[in-house]
């Protein structure tokens, strides 16, 4: 793998002032074709002349399989001429991702060439106002021609520097939005460094959220003069935990956010352990210029959170709507193509990342004129969930297309989806929402997932937090469990013994304190193929660091 430093040598080569360096000093891109991921869509049949998903959609819905074998793509957007552009993160090691350029054919398929590589998490991307593509890491965003020929890869022109979001941070990514009746004006997530503030033992104010250049907020860049570049921002908003998902309203120029909320917060007060699967509630929020939105001292509509007993919570921002806990909405789109009937037109479409119960699916919320939450939410895609011969979804990045369907990207299997519609097929009426799917468990997983609710710990949080959300799925299926290693829902106690034990093809995969371990190595992608596909969140990775640095007890 290549040191940081010889990337950011490279990188700066390019992004050079007077782009001074020749053709043959900048990075190549990777000429093959990235790993297929662990778990691949079984389809059946064609939807608008992509292969179908088996997915339960609205009567004239289907969706369709526009490409595979990406490692973890993000962020998607359109050119002009209807070619797709594609960050794809590759994980969340160091300098693994890339862009991609979809070039649109006549019979709807896409053929695909990488034009950028060895980017760190690339994430959020847009089309500027001057048709170039937009591209935010965690440290910055840059512009380039995605049509540019003569190099091996385009030149990259730093936009906006220092985006707070550098290795380490919980949360670095970054998503971006441009003002449509101003469109000059750029608008950034800066996710918080914290889940609540416990780097500094919740304080109040919390330093982190309160400073001149605050975490958990929204910048505001102005991109109007010279050569479009930042020279300095505002703060939009504070008090937003992570804004993955920021949309503008076309006709009234509403900025809504979609918010990320805390986790565990029945880890302060434990009489909320019942209802940890529903709170904190994720929001959607719409973005006052100044504003304050309650993180981290407050929750849902103004309820004091339990690190800070007796905040005045009048103070701050209520959401515009309250959606389900734990979706992740990762990427949101107001729809005004064509293509979907009436109903569907002005409605807000958004993607729920989360693996949870209400996570996993595609829903439509509808709005008022101003493009502010109004209604009940309703399904568009949903039976994402894993089975014998499916993998559960994960999606993105919502975008609708310049002919009315709706793409979106997929990070879990490496995949960008397209939603079409038939009219001869049904009327397309979104679907009443179903109570979400609960696993069964069996007697013995009763008991055991019973005593990790009664306890604490690293090993405790490791399973709940990281085994149980990220490994089980495809671990815990006997016989043959995948990789020949058997991880359990809530056998805290077995997972960790079976982690630290040998195995019959080499050593254990974890050796306490040890941090450079063969499992870390394995979620970084670090000379294996990433485990599960995409990696784990950097506040996973806390988490395993910490069970091992505290010995990776057994107990």
């Amino acid at each position: 793998m290549r040191s940081s430093w010889t990337v950011a040598l490279g990188l700066a080569c390019i992004l050079g002032p007077l782009g001074a360096c020749s053709s043959d000093e900048a990075p190549a891109p990777e000429t093959d074709e990235p790993e297929a991921t662990l778990d691949e869509y079984q389809t059946s049949g064609t939807c608008a002349g992509l292969p179908r998903l088996p997915l339960e959609t609205p009567a004239g819905v289907c969706v369709g399989l526009v490409a595979s074998g990406l490692k973890f793509p993000r962020g998607i957007a359109q050119l002009p001429n209807g070619d797709l552009i594609l960050a794809d993160m590759g994980g969340w090691a160091l300098n693994k991702g890339s862009v991609w350029l979809f070039v649109r054919g006549a019979n709807g398929t896409y053929a695909k060439r990488q034009i950028l590589s060895q980017i760190d998490k690339p994430s959020g991307i847009a089309v500027g106002p001057d048709n170039l593509v937009y591209v935010a890491t965690p440290a910055d965003i840059f512009r380039f021609d995605p049509y540019e020929t003569g190099r091996p890869q385009p030149r990259l022109k730093l936009v906006v520097r220092n985006l707070l979001g550098g290795e380490g941070a919980r949360h670095p990514l970054h998503h971006m939005a441009f003002d449509p009746k101003n469109p000059w004006q750029l608008y950034v997530n800066i996710g918080s460094d914290s889940d609540m503030c416990e780097s500094e033992q919740f304080a109040a104010p919390c330093n982190e959220a309160e400073r001149a250049a605050p975490r958990g907020a929204i910048y505001h860049y102005d991109l109007s003069a010279g050569d479009h570049l930042a020279t300095g921002f505002t703060v939009a908003a504070r008090g937003l935990r992570n804004s993955m998902a920021l949309a503008f309203h076309p006709g009234s120029g509403t900025l809504l956010q979609g918010e990320n909320a805390r986790d565990s917060i029945d880890k302060r007060d434990p009489s909320l352990r019942d209802l940890e699967g529903e709170l904190p509630h994720e929001e959607l929020n719409v973005i006052e210029p100044g504003a304050h939105y309650g993180w981290p001292y407050c929750y849902d509509n103004g309820v004091a959170s339990p690190e800070y007993p007796g905040y005045d919570c009048s103070s701050t921002k209520t959401p515009a709507m309250l959606l389900p806990g734990h979706v992740a909405p990762l990427g949101m789109e107001y729809y005004q193509g064509d293509l979907f009937p009436p109903a569907y037109r002005g409605n807000l479409i958004v993607g729920f990342h989360g693996y949870r119960a209400n996570g996993h699916r595609i829903v439509m919320v509808p709005v008022d004129d101003r493009g502010v939450p109004n209604g009940e939410i309703r399904d568009l895609v949903r039976g994402w969930e894993k089975t014998a011969t499916q993998p559960q979804g994960a999606p993105v990045d919502v975008l609708v297309g310049q002919d009315g369907s709706i793409f979106v990207t997929e990070d879990k299997n490496g995949t960008i989806l397209k939603l079409s519609f038939d009219a001869s097929a049904g009327a397309g009426t979104p679907l009443v929402p179903k109570p979400p799917v609960t696993p069964v468990m069996t007697a013995e997983e009763r008991v055991r997932c019973e005593a990790l609710a009664t306890k604490s710990g690293t090993l405790a949080s490791l399973q709940r937090d990281v085994l149980d959300a990220a490994c089980v799925s495809c671990h815990g299926a006997g016989p043959g469990y995948a990789g020949g290693l058997a991880l359990l829902r809530c056998d805290d106690v077995g997972n960790a013994t079976r982690l630290r034990e040998n195995r019959r093809t080499g050593g254990p995969l974890v050796k306490p304190n040890d941090e450079d371990s063969e499992l870390v190595k394995r979620l970084e992608g670090d000379g294996f193929p990433q485990m599960p596909a995409g990696g784990i969140s950097p506040e996973q990775m806390a988490e395993v660091l910490a069970w091992i640095r505290a010995g990776a007890p057994t107990r």
